[in-house]
């Protein structure tokens, strides 16, 4: 019996170490959001965000950028209007003053099928909606239609000539702008080889500052 329950144990060992060598490796982090001190971002990042950064040489040098070409995940980690974007291996955090100024990526690993475009579209959308975000009213500026197959056709075609994009506030705080673009084979214009992009980039927002110069 004790020769069993050590046979036991000697598999059940294996099988753990198997696992431990060769389960995937959970995808770093990167924790930022639009006024962030580098300081900051570099704690709360499992990303290498300091060996991923250039400084800029000046007097008293200090980051400039953080470029991601390995996978990660983009956590926008503001405490009321926060998102996590899917894994990428694309993206820039900027600074300036040593607080982040913009972030820019594109929420997946690779160019994508019109289907998987639209099903990314409507997730990230419903992601941003729930999370606060709204859209900046300058009239022709709408939320990506892709909820029926007419509306889905009817971009499908438009990316074929043109990127498409739907810019977003945190009003008097943040702006997003989400771009939904034909990346490759699209002169073919055909919907089983074309490939697409999502881009995402977000800043402050400024798109009250003149309008509220003008009334002082």
């Amino acid at each position: 019996m004790k020769k069993v329950i050590f046979g036991i144990l000697i598999v059940t060992l294996i099988f753990l170490l198997i696992y431990i060598f060769h389960a995937p490796k959970a995808t770093d982090v990167i924790s930022a959001h639009i006024g962030k001190t580098y300081d900051d971002v570099v704690q709360d990042s499992t990303f290498p965000v300091k060996s991923k950064t250039v400084i800029y040489p000046s007097e008293q040098p200090e980051p400039d950028s953080t470029w991601i070409s390995s996978p990660v995940i983009v956590k926008f980690d503001d405490p009321q209007y926060g998102f996590i974007l899917p894994p990428t291996i694309f993206g820039a955090v900027s600074y300036n003053g040593g607080k982040v100024i913009t972030i820019t990526t594109s929420p997946m690993l690779e160019t994508v099928t019109f289907d998987q475009l639209t099903s990314l579209l409507n997730s990230l959308q419903e992601m941003l909606k729930n999370a606060g975000w709204v859209l900046r009213d300058n009239g022709r500026n709408r939320w990506f239609s892709v909820s029926n197959e007419a509306d889905q056709k009817a971009l499908q075609s438009l990316l074929f000539s043109q990127a498409e994009s739907v810019t977003l506030l945190i009003p008097h705080k943040y702006m997003l702008v989400l771009i939904a673009k034909c990346y490759a084979r699209c002169s073919e214009r055909d919907p089983n080889t074309a490939r697409y992009l999502i881009d995402v980039s977000v800043g402050m927002d400024f798109s009250n500052v003149g309008k509220r110069a003008n009334t002082d």
